[in-house]
Parts: structure tokens; sequence; C-alpha cells
């Protein structure tokens, strides 16, 4: 049975959690959602579990796969008292010199930065650590770098809106204080993501890889449309807004219960505390048509990422301005000749690519996408 930490929990009680280092590792789904759940409780000390989840990655160097590391946060709480035995056979100066100056080069590294109470955690936290140094000084294999497990993370911070490419083509917009973490293997073996907050979604169709987004909530399952997702752990309304395609929403509360979404259907559901004894989730489920206002082209559900743009014989570079500010997505343009490229046009409920490949119809121009960049040249 997984132990949770009471109201009253420090950090080092954290980092010392097994259950806590598995959704730190991101080993479990399930661990995944019992952390997001509890944490929600306690938004007061989100500077804590913040610390505690940085600690964890630091410890790990974010290297090798899930399973590895974890061994390597178990092993390093069972091998304390061997490893103290080996060190005090090593009491020559020599020794203890270099192995002080591989320390600080490890610290410099890292770039560390102690907070005060540091200095006090229990003998748990210091034996992963002198256990991690160990392993990197006189086992390297272990910390091979395996850039295709490597966990990718996005996030908007206090920024309104930022945008983000995939590898499979995909493009998400996230809104103020939200993220997206994406699965290991994605777009390789598979498509799949884990969103905080509010996101939307243009997915790339792809029949054999469908595009999954996990939330505190629900698991969303589409294979080629767009919506808008809004899913923050601490409120108390979770909502799916469909607007071209086809998605299942299945619940994590009720399992084997889902719902399936038409165009312009909204899925809308209450954040109950806890399991009740209702025998079907309708009362938390409902279903119901997107908000269509007449004087405007979209529905209310996505007008925060949605934007006409006019131009009116613009300068690329300014053109670029413009979408950058807007999508919260930075873009780089190489030459003067590009950024002097001038266009005309009227573009409206268009994402970022599809502005950026008609405009090429005009002046051609080359560009690449690499996660929250666009980088243009001629």
């Amino acid at each position: 049975m997984i132990q949770m930490p009471g109201n009253d929990f420090d950090v080092e009680e954290l980092i010392c959690n097994e259950s806590f280092q598995e959704y730190c590792l991101g080993a479990s789904l399930e661990h995944q959602i019992l952390w997001k759940e509890w944490m929600a409780k306690y938004p007061d000390r989100k500077e804590y579990i913040a610390e505690a989840e940085r600690i964890v990655s630091i410890l790990n160097v974010k290297q090798g796969s899930r399973i590895e590391q974890l061994k390597a946060l178990r092993s390093g709480l069972t091998q304390q008292e061997a490893f103290r035995s080996a060190i005090s056979l090593k009491s020559d100066i020599s020794f203890k010199s270099e192995i002080s100056s591989k320390e600080e080069a490890l610290e410099r590294s890292l770039k560390v930065v102690r907070p005060r109470w540091y200095f006090y955690l229990g003998s748990s936290a210091a034996a992963i650590l002198i256990a991690m140094t160990f392993l990197y000084f006189y086992k390297p294999a272990f910390f091979e770098v395996k850039k295709e497990q490597a966990l990718v993370r996005f996030s908007s911070g206090k920024a309104l809106r930022k945008t983000i490419i995939l590898k499979d083509g995909s493009v998400v917009t996230l809104a103020k204080e939200s993220s997206i973490r994406l699965g290991e293997g994605f777009n390789s073996s598979n498509r799949e993501i884990w969103l905080s907050g509010a996101a939307f979604f243009d997915v790339k169709h792809d029949a054999t890889h469908p595009f999954v987004v996990h939330t505190t909530f629900n698991d969303i399952k589409v294979l080629g449309t767009t919506f808008n997702v809004k899913a923050y752990a601490d409120s108390a309304l979770m909502e799916t807004a469909l607007i071209q395609g086809r998605v299942q929403v299945a619940s994590k509360k009720y399992p084997g219960y889902f719902v399936v979404l038409k165009p312009n259907q909204k899925l809308s559901m209450l954040n109950s505390p806890a399991k009740t004894a209702i025998s079907k989730p309708d009362a938390e489920y409902r279903i119901s048509e997107l908000k269509q206002n007449p004087a405007a082209p979209v529905p209310e559900e996505i007008a925060w990422v949605r934007k006409r743009l006019d131009i009116d014989n613009l300068p690329l570079s300014v053109i670029a301005q413009r979408l950058q500010e807007w999508y919260g997505i930075t873009i780089t343009i190489s030459g003067e000749e590009v950024k002097n490229y001038r266009y005309s046009g009227v573009f409206e409920n268009e994402t970022i690519l599809k502005t950026l490949e008609a405009l090429q119809l005009s002046y051609p121009f080359h560009f690449e996408v690499e996660g929250d960049r666009i980088y243009i040249k001629k």
C-alpha cells in the first residue's frame, strides 16, 4: 500500500518516499494520478513539492531509463553503509584530494544551488547523494546518456500563450500556467502526452499511432482532430471542446466509462473530491453544444487561441513579430533579404504553420521547427 505524507510533510520526507520517486521519474501512470491529486490538496506548499522534484531530478542527472533511475535511488538508500566502509579504506591523502576535486567538479557541472535547509537533510537523502556520486566516478557506464529516452517538458509559465510544434507535426498551444510532458518514445512507438492546465490541440492524423492526452481526470484519445482541453488540477471543472474530428474521453474515476464527442460538442466534468455511490457518472459528465457568438468567427471556448491577422504590405520581419507575440513561439529569420519580403492578406482561424505555409506562396522561403522555436531562411 502506498504511504502518502501527512499535511506536515517536508522536502526530505518527499525525497525519501519511493512512490514520490516513481512519480518524478514518470515510471507509473498510477503514481502520476495519485500524486497529482494529492498535490492539489496542498496548493500553499507547492514550493516544497517543486524543490523535492528538483532534487530527485538532480540525483538522477535525468539520464538513463526510468527503471535504471528508480533502481539508482533505491540502491542509494541500501548501499549507504557499504559505501562508507569502502571510503574508510582509502585513507591516502592524495585519494581524498582527488575525491574532493571531483565532487567540486560535479557540483559545478550540475550548478546546484543549495537552499538553507539542505545541510540539515537526514542520512537517507545524504546516502542517495553519496551513492550517486560514487556511481558517477566509478561506474561511468551507468551515466551514459540515452537521448531517445529523455523526458521532454514544455511550460507556458506566466505567458498568455505558448505554442509547441511536436515531432509528429501536431501543434499544441498552452494557456497560462500550463505544461505538457511527452512520453518516452514519442512519435516513434507512441504519441502520448501528459497535460496540466489548458491547451489547444491541432493533431496530425496517424491512424497507426493514436494521439492520447492524459490529464488528472481523464484520458483523451484521438486519431486526427482539433480540440481544446481545460484541466487544471486545482479546478472543480474539467472541459474538453471538440472543433473537428472525433475524440474519446475515458474517465479515470469510473474505469470503463467513456464519452465520444462529435464536432462542436463540449464535455464538462465536475471534479468531486472522492468516489460516490453513483452507479453511473452521468451526473458528473455533461455534453453540451459549443458557445457560438454570431458576431464572433470562432466558439468562445477557443477564442483565446484564435486571431484574425490583417496584413497590408508588411515585411516578413514585422509579420513574424506579430505571430511570435500572439502564439508565444520564438521565430528567428536569417538574412536581410528574407526579412524584407513583403506580404498582404487576411488570415483567420489559422494555426501558425498554416499561416507560414500560405505566406510561402508569394515569396518562397524555408522554415524549420524545433519544439517551441521556428527558424526561417531563404
